[in-house]
């Protein structure tokens, strides 16, 4: 991360989104999105708590960085709860890290590595999230067999 800036601010809901949906966000001061603008994606910190998120704004136009509920509960971060952020641009905004069980599962097929390979960060980053989310390990591979199987029959669709 380059160039970070620190500051405090809360954790707070946006009332203009749907329940469900990304909600809950962080404010980002004018002048700190300002010169945040022009990275692709953002790496930084929640009281030691890393993340990379986009840059974002709330239904009212202001900046923020954006969090699902179930991630911030799982960090420990409650609403209204000041925290101490750093934020700077993400120096490798296209990396997309695989969970093992993931990984196991891609290099059965090497066709299933190859779609992997052409998915764009966002799409692999869609994928990751069933798979990196889940509590239990048979949980984790039965997702991880189905993010293969969804691969190759997109692959094979493509054909």
């Amino acid at each position: 991360m380059s160039e970070p800036f620190s500051f405090a601010a809360p954790v707070s809901v946006d009332p203009g989104v749907a329940a469900g949906y990304m909600r809950h966000h962080v404010p980002i001061p004018p002048d700190v999105a300002e010169a945040l603008a022009g990275a692709r994606r953002l790496a930084g910190s929640l009281d030691g708590v890393t993340f990379s998120r986009v840059l974002q704004t709330t239904t009212d136009g202001e900046p923020c960085v954006r969090f699902g509920e179930g991630w911030l509960r799982g960090n420990g971060f409650v609403v209204d709860q000041v925290v101490d952020v750093v934020l700077g641009g993400d120096p490798d905004p296209d990396h997309v890290p695989v969970p093992d069980e993931l990984a196991e599962a891609l290099a059965k097929d090497p066709r299933a590595g190859w779609a992997w390979e052409a998915a764009t960060p966002g799409k692999r980053r869609t994928l990751t999230f069933p798979v990196r989310t889940a509590k239990r390990e048979q949980t984790r591979r039965r997702r991880a067999d189905a993010v293969v199987a969804q691969l190759l029959a997109e692959l094979e669709e493509a054909l």
